[in-house]
């Protein structure tokens, strides 16, 4: 029993503060500064670069025959069919992008004049090949999700999370357990997020106003995903910052949003489900539960396990998810090169920016990119990436993280959550996000150009 504990003690103390080290502190390899998945990516894309993009093509490959296959075919394993099989939007997403990510890296259809607008280094070529989204995205993740379970798996999110209970119970006018739903969200998958808060209102553990504040406040943008941004953006350096600038603005929109009337999500639990609420032991100390929860929860994870569920993690995010950022990034990125669409839609923040302090040039650059996140959450740094202004790139870049909502993912998620949000809902919500986050941005960005972090 005491080497069960001891060795459960050092999986909490230790995987923890590795996980946060590898994760959130920048460092200084090969004269440049970044977090250790940027140094992972300059690594693989500087010396194996050949021979990882033949193991993308290899993934595409995967998925766009399995796609096809499990339309007629059933596993008998359940996770193989909750990997493969997929709705027949997803089919078509998954299809598609798999498909263009191949055409792009091969020069499929070269001579045909279509062909060429796919191909084009602002559109398809932007996101496939060398330098492109996708490559980065591929390693990124990979690594991010491995080594995951550092910070959720061993105890640092319950601890954390009970530490903090009473101050969100205050802040944000639900329980204190979503804290651990939030932590999760932020390290890990925004969408986990809102699959675990749905869960959690199921079981009773929020009524449906606390679940709709959790889901479209908590539930933002993981570590993997921000890095990947950060690094697309030049931001490596500073990513504890940029990071930072997420969470601080999404804690300051999550302090509205509870406070907001909410008519239709009322104070009811999920058809008629008793409440069940988690509350201290009278016999501990809010540190004492806090540490016993997280040696409890280290003592409950194999290493090993927390091992083979973070592979399962990579390939659905290279089965579900990367092909469907290929089509709707190619996609999106064609209607921005070829139409006025974003343009148009977003001509009154130009207006916005310009008023700010940015160039008419930067203004129209930062215009579109700030409604193309709720088409998915890349497209804004794709559309910004090539901005001479920092100052531009590090506000778009955080925007679109604390816009929460884009429909290639979360805002679908939400669709079909329990919680009883619906497309217009979600429409409302990414708007009054944008509105809240602009102005609490803008003085970000100048304090961080005023103190030379950042220039403008």
């Amino acid at each position: 029993m005491g080497a069960t504990s001891i060795m459960s003690k050092f999986k909490f103390v230790f995987l923890s503060i590795v996980g946060y080290i590898f994760f959130l502190t920048p460092f200084s390899f090969g004269g440049e500064k970044k977090i250790a998945i940027s140094h992972i990516v300059n690594f693989i894309t500087g010396n194996i670069y050949d021979l990882f993009i033949g193991f993308t093509i290899l993934c595409a490959w995967l998925v766009l025959i399995t796609t096809v296959l499990f339309i007629f075919y059933s596993s008998k394993n359940d996770f193989i069919n909750s990997v493969f099989k997929a709705s027949p939007l997803n089919v078509v997403l998954r299809v598609g992008g798999s498909f263009l990510y191949l055409m792009v890296l091969n020069n499929w259809f070269e001579n045909y004049g279509i062909a060429s607008i796919i191909l084009d280094g602002n559109t398809g070529g932007l996101m496939a090949g060398e330098g492109g989204l996708l490559t980065t995205l591929y390693i990124t993740f990979f690594v991010g999700i491995i080594a995951l379970p550092l910070l959720t798996h061993f105890g640092s999110v319950e601890f954390i999370g009970i530490l903090l209970g009473s101050i969100v119970e205050k802040l944000f006018k639900v329980p204190g357990y979503s804290t651990i739903d939030a932590i999760a969200s932020f390290v890990g998958d925004g969408t986990i997020g809102i699959v675990v808060t749905d869960t959690q209102y199921q079981r009773g553990y929020y009524n449906r106003r606390e679940a709709y504040i959790i889901a479209t406040s908590f539930s933002i943008v993981g570590i993997a995903f921000a890095s990947a941004v950060a690094e697309e953006l030049g931001f490596s350096h500073i990513f504890p910052i940029f990071y930072g600038s997420i969470a601080l603005v999404t804690v300051l929109l999550a302090f509205i949003t509870a406070r907001m009337p909410l008519k239709k999500f009322k104070s009811t639990y999920y058809e008629g489900v008793s409440p069940n609420k988690i509350e201290i032991p009278v016999d501990k100390t809010v540190l004492q539960h806090a540490y016993d929860s997280a040696i409890k929860q280290a003592d409950s994870v194999k290493i090993g396990e927390a091992l083979v569920q973070s592979l399962k993690g990579v390939l659905n995010i290279y089965v579900g998810f990367l092909p469907i950022i290929m089509m709707v990034g190619t996609l999106a990125l064609i209607v921005a090169e070829y139409t006025g669409f974003f343009n148009i839609i977003s001509a009154p923040l130009v207006f916005v920016y310009t008023m700010i302090g940015y160039s008419k040039e930067v203004a129209a650059m930062m215009a579109p990119a700030s409604v193309a996140g709720f088409a998915d959450m890349y497209l804004p740094a794709l559309f910004i990436s090539e901005s001479a202004s920092e100052s531009s790139r590090f506000l778009v870049g955080v925007l679109a993280f604390t816009q929460l909502v884009f429909m290639s993912e979360t805002g679908m998620v939400l669709v079909k959550s329990k919680i009883g949000l619906n497309f217009w809902d979600v429409i409302k919500v990414f708007i009054f996000r944008t509105a809240l986050s602009l102005p609490i941005l803008v003085i970000i960005t100048k304090i961080l150009s005023y103190l030379d972090i950042i220039s403008f």
